[in-house]
């Protein structure tokens, strides 16, 4: 008796359980939500569903899912890339239908607790391509959604151990000035190159800049600049440079105000055969040249002194060229030229503009630390930067901006973005309409001026013998 009203339960609770396993979700609401970065649908369930992507077209998006719904539910969405959506039952099925009025990328996944099903249909069409270049570099482009905005970003990687070396030069390629980083940076051999210094109208560099021992540009207000020292790339801080001519003889010093640009009033330049064929002053001042044994070889009030790559030229208004009217050839002047960092001192690169954006894996925008103009340090902008990866991996980046389809970055978003791509340490270089990225002859990104500005100093990324 007993065991026959066991299989009596047994069989009563197995006709229960059945239909309560088989019992498909119900539909309890249908919404959407707007964001500058995409549309998100929403059906609420009252059970865990499964979902399958029937229909994906540039026009329509069919969802079916394992749910009932009582009736056809049309959303009231209006948004530009939307034309209409709604729910709309399928035999024992509900389907969520998109019509689109241009094409999109989306993202279907499912949430519970409570459950529901979440359709997002993104306004900004995200790319990435990435391209191995051989020896160690790598370009990468990426069209991105930058908090609602659309933006293009080039990028080039040089790995650790790689074939390549980096070295500024200029944009007038033989002489201090301006060109276009296109034409500069073939007719320097360079395979690769981005935009790097500050600069003013005549191509005044605006940053401290040197290469191989010798410096082509300076600035004594502290700030940051990518660093090469003994085969390792690393981004400094508060580099500020300090020069001083002693002559001994006279019992006295000049202060060095600016290496390679114009002089003016009451100012001491150093010149370099970087700067040209020679000084390009007046005759209101005075000029010595100092040889590589700190002899003095040459003076003169004349101006436009001659430049080569055996000496360099102190030049002086004012004040400073009563002091060089009393140097005689033969006399020793002793150069002491500093960034107040030995590392940077000894450096074989440094590459200044700043800020610095990004510290020890941190993102760390140091504008005000740093002096940054304002129309430079606030808003979103074509930007350029330098970066490194823990590794020694370099990054050099390049977003446009301005346009319909890349909005730019602000700094920090920018320094955001480099800690994404997994930058140590990163720093501003010069951006606006400046900011370009070249490689095998080929401009890779769109300069915001409609075409190439011309810039004073790139920084190119030179194949290495062998």
């Amino acid at each position: 008796m007993l065991k026959t009203f066991g299989r009596l339960l047994a069989a009563a609770l197995l006709v229960v359980m059945v239909p309560l396993s088989a019992m498909a979700a119900e539909v309890e609401n249908f919404r959407f939500s707007s964001s500058p970065s995409k549309i998100r649908f929403v059906v609420d369930l009252d059970g865990k569903v499964e979902y399958e992507e029937v229909k994906n077209t540039k026009k329509q998006l069919v969802l079916e899912f394992d749910a009932k719904v009582d009736d056809d539910i049309v959303s009231k969405v209006k948004d530009p890339i939307i034309k209409k959506a709604r729910l709309q039952e399928k035999g024992d099925k509900t389907r969520l239908i998109v019509d689109l009025n241009s094409e999109a990328q989306h993202k279907v996944f499912v949430l519970k607790q409570p459950n529901r099903l979440v359709l997002d249909i993104f306004r900004i069409r995200v790319e990435s391509t990435s391209s191995d270049m051989g020896k160690g570099l790598t370009h990468i482009y990426r069209r991105e959604d930058m908090n609602g905005l659309p933006v293009e970003v080039n990028i080039l990687e040089i790995a650790p151990k790689n074939r390549y070396i980096l070295k500024p030069f200029s944009g007038a390629v033989n002489k201090n000035g301006r060109g276009t980083l296109l034409k500069a940076a073939k007719a320097v051999g360079a395979r690769a190159a981005v935009n790097a210094s500050y600069f003013d109208s005549d191509g005044w560099i605006i940053g401290n800049l040197k290469l191989d021992g010798e410096w082509l540009g300076m600035e004594s207000q502290p700030r940051s600049a990518l660093v090469v020292a003994g085969g390792k790339p690393m981004v400094m801080q508060d580099l500020a440079y300090e020069g001083r001519a002693f002559f001994p003889k006279l019992g006295t010093f000049l202060d060095v105000k600016g290496i390679n640009r114009s002089r003016i009033a009451d100012d001491v330049v150093l010149y370099t055969h970087y700067y040209g064929p020679g000084t390009k002053t007046n005759q209101y001042g005075y000029e010595i040249r100092i040889a590589a044994n700190g002899r003095v070889t040459e003076v003169s009030g004349a101006g436009n002194m001659k430049l080569d790559k055996d000496s360099v030229v102190l030049s002086g208004h004012g004040m400073a060229a009563k002091v060089l009217e009393r140097v005689q050839v033969g006399d020793r002047v002793r150069l002491r030229e500093t960034l107040g960092n030995e590392t940077a001192d000894e450096a074989e690169l440094v590459v200044g503009a700043g800020p610095s954006l990004v510290a020890e894996g941190k993102a760390d925008v140091r504008s005000a630390e740093e002096n940054i103009a304002y129309d430079i340090a606030r808003g979103r902008a074509p930007r350029t930067a330098a970066g490194v990866k823990k590794d020694g991996t370099v990054i050099l980046l390049v977003v446009d901006g301005r346009s319909s389809s890349s909005a730019g970055m602000t700094l920090q978003e920018l320094a955001s973005y480099l800690v994404k791509l997994g930058a140590w340490q990163a720093v501003n270089f010069d951006g606006g309409g400046s900011s370009e990225m070249v490689l095998d002859g080929k401009i890779l990104n769109t300069p915001s001026d409609g075409r190439e500005r011309p810039v004073s100093v790139g920084l190119g990324v030179f194949p290495t013998k062998g």
